[in-house]
């Protein structure tokens, strides 16, 4: 088994990511006064290559750009298949859209549910059957008393309790199989199957492994028999050969620096191991779009193709979800059409693919540059909507439902993100709708229809109820999960209804982190521990605590011994074995913000990307001149900081943090 990071870090880099996608994220254009007339879609190959190109020759798109390929299909033809920029920036090699190959990550996952179809269609295996008849004895733990199927694994609905593995990437030499990866991450199902969508990389690779077991042949090679050898994709893998490694772009981390090459975990990853290039998967695509042919080839039935690609999971019937092997990432943009879209986030490499089945029409992307790789693929796919689809008319105004404060009241609530746990909405209900307010901001939502809701930019966001009626999941701004409805709080003696840090300290005790400490009194303006910031920040950001024994020598007898270790393991806090942490210290807000700042840059601190700025004043030791300057430019205080006239903090750097004001930096990050 190759080495392992522990899992802290990956959840981190994975928060991180959901940040970064949120900063970038690309609004739709307004739509004209008279709109132009509607395009049959893409048609002519010339017309087709000249606007991609006009596209890549925009200054924004060139700053972003290290190097892609670009495919367009509209019935059984390619209308477009195209590289633009470099495969690799030092030597200057083109993106070669024939020769090329490119990571594509999760799109992994379609090829997956294409190929359990296939054994469905077979009657190999049933998606309505619980998984253990098809895991070679293999047991799941399940405390829920409700069977797991293979449809709930093909729509991130497992139930499960961990759906990330402790490392997906290693040494592009190391040796990890599936059957032992799936074994070694085993999780345990917590929430009944079916009932709340988190998106589930593990699912996936335990289907990978479903496969294996029901066909007889190792996955990678059912999928190269079964899938790309009929569509003639001879320049598609699920491993990392030499010779394919050499055909590999170099990627590129969102610094613009240039990466090692490596392996996925498993090697043959059913969740995210697929290499291809833009012919391959130009071919991939018309087979999708047109009942599962390409030319006299047919790897799966209408009937088939239709099931993974309707929305079978979705929180409210008038929102988009989650199909088998692809979901909606984009349904503002989609000007009114069916869209199905699938992407791909790995280390220096992006990708995305769109499909339009009632238009039979294609649109794929793959980056080897994670540097605006998001900002570049949303753009792309508005900029082609806009484009082939236009809105034919302006959007009515829509009409909405009022209703009272008290009518709204059971929607209020902390919820808390199934993925990342430190992601929350604070939802409050007032005469007229919602004020949401999360890591983007503040929001207002107007009701459009029952558990329905619209915010000023025309998001929309849902809630659920269960059997009983009580509302128990929300989904808004985050696409990788619902959230869950936090208990109710319970008031401490000493914080007030008028305290104010009460929202942010009854946020802290809702989620769970202050489970080690006295539940009766809170103790706002006492000075937070060393070991209690570093223990209820781990807490916060939920997975696995480490089970190795204290590096530090005087954390063994710390109730958050676990939660220490487990900070030292992701990178959160620094130090080597036998040295003191000294967990009973006070902790001081410059080392808080050190410690917020590098949970926060932990991957692009390491590239080398240029730290957030602030203008402060006030004393900062120079060692924590960065962390500071990065908590104070992400708002991760409380009201004990106030601008002056000019904008300029004083973070009160070296003085003791409270309690208080550690509940507020927990609040507000990320």
């Amino acid at each position: 088994m190759p080495n392992r990071t522990f899992p802290p870090l990956q959840l981190f880099r994975r928060l991180l990511a959901t940040v970064a996608i949120a900063a970038l994220l690309v609004p739709p254009a307004a739509q004209a006064a008279n709109p132009p007339a509607a395009l049959p879609g893409p048609e002519n190959p010339q017309e087709v290559e000249a606007f991609i190109d006009g596209f890549f020759n925009r200054e924004d798109v060139k700053a972003w750009l290290t190097g892609a390929v670009v495919t367009v299909v509209k019935d059984d033809k390619v209308l477009l298949n195209k590289g633009y920029g470099y495969a690799d920036l030092e030597q200057k090699t083109p993106a070669d859209p024939e020769r090329t190959l490119f990571r594509l990550a999760s799109i992994s996952k379609t090829f997956t549910a294409t190929a359990v179809m296939q054994l469905a269609e077979q009657n190999k295996l049933d998606l309505n059957q619980d998984v253990g008849g098809y895991l070679g004895g293999l047991k799941i733990p399940n405390k829920t008393g409700s069977p797991l199927t293979v449809k709930h694994l093909m729509t991130h609905t497992s139930g499960f309790d961990r759906t990330e593995a402790d490392e997906d990437e290693g040494e592009p030499q190391d040796v990890y199989t599936l059957n032992d990866f799936v074994k070694d991450n085993l999780p345990t199902v917590v929430r009944k199957p079916g009932e709340a969508f988190r998106y589930d990389n593990y699912a996936y690779d335990l289907l990978g492994y479903i496969v294996q077991y029901v066909s007889g042949e190792p996955f990678e090679a059912y999928v190269a028999k079964h899938i790309f050898a009929p569509l003639g994709m001879a320049n598609s893998y699920f491993t990392l050969a030499p010779d394919v490694q050499k055909r590999l772009a170099t990627p590129y981390d969102g610094a613009g620096e240039p990466l090692p090459q490596y392996a996925t975990f498993p090697n043959n990853s059913p969740d995210g191991g697929l290499i291809s290039n833009g012919a391959d998967m130009a071919r991939f695509m018309i087979a999708e779009l047109n009942s599962g042919k390409l030319g006299e080839q047919t790897i799966l039935t209408k009937q088939s193709l239709d099931e993974m690609q309707r929305f079978s999971v979705t929180i409210h019937p008038d929102l988009p979800g989650v199909g088998y092997g692809f979901e909606s990432s984009f349904p503002q943009l989609g000007n009114g059409q069916y869209v199905i879209d699938k992407s791909g986030v790995s280390s220096g490499f992006q990708s995305h693919l769109w499909l339009l089945p009632e238009r039979k029409t294609g649109l794929f992307i793959a980056l080897n540059s994670t540097r605006d790789a998001r900002k570049l693929r949303t753009l792309l796919f508005q900029t082609f909507m806009d484009h082939y689809f236009p809105k034919m008319k302006a959007e009515d105004t829509p009409s909405y439902m009022h209703q009272t404060k008290a009518q709204l009241a059971r929607l209020s609530g902390i919820y808390r993100d199934l993925r990342l746990p430190m992601w929350h909405y604070d939802v409050v209900a007032q005469d007229g709708g919602l004020v949401v307010t999360d890591s983007y901001g503040v929001h207002n939502l107007k009701q459009l229809k029952a558990l329905l809701f619209e915010d000023e930019n025309g998001r929309k966001a849902a809630f659920k109820a269960d059997g009983s009626g009580n509302i128990v999941y929300f989904f808004y701004n985050n696409a990788d999960a619902w959230a869950e409805k936090l208990p109710e709080r319970k008031l401490f003696a000493d914080v007030p209804d008028d305290h104010p840090y009460a929202s942010f300290i009854y946020y802290v005790q809702q989620t769970g982190a202050l489970a080690k400490e006295d539940s009766r009194t809170f103790r706002p303006e006492q000075p937070m521990t060393r070991a209690q910031f570093v223990g209820q920040l781990i807490r916060l950001a939920g997975g696995p605590l480490s089970t190795n024994p204290p590096s530090f020598a005087d954390t063994a007898n710390s109730p958050y011994a676990a939660e220490i270790e487990t900070a030292l393991e992701a990178g959160v806090i620094k130090g080597s074995k036998g040295d003191r942490f000294n967990p009973d210290r006070p902790i001081t807000r410059q080392e808080a913000a050190v410690i917020l700042a590098r949970a926060f840059l932990l991957e692009f601190g390491a590239a080398g990307a240029t730290p957030l700025e602030a203008k402060l004043k006030g004393e900062v030791d120079e060692w924590a001149l960065k962390g500071v300057k990065t908590v104070v430019a992400r708002g991760y205080y409380g009201p004990e900081v106030v601008p002056d006239a000019d904008g300029a903090i004083d973070f009160h750097a070296k003085l003791p943090l409270q309690r208080q004001e550690a509940a507020a930096m927990f609040y507000h990050f990320p």
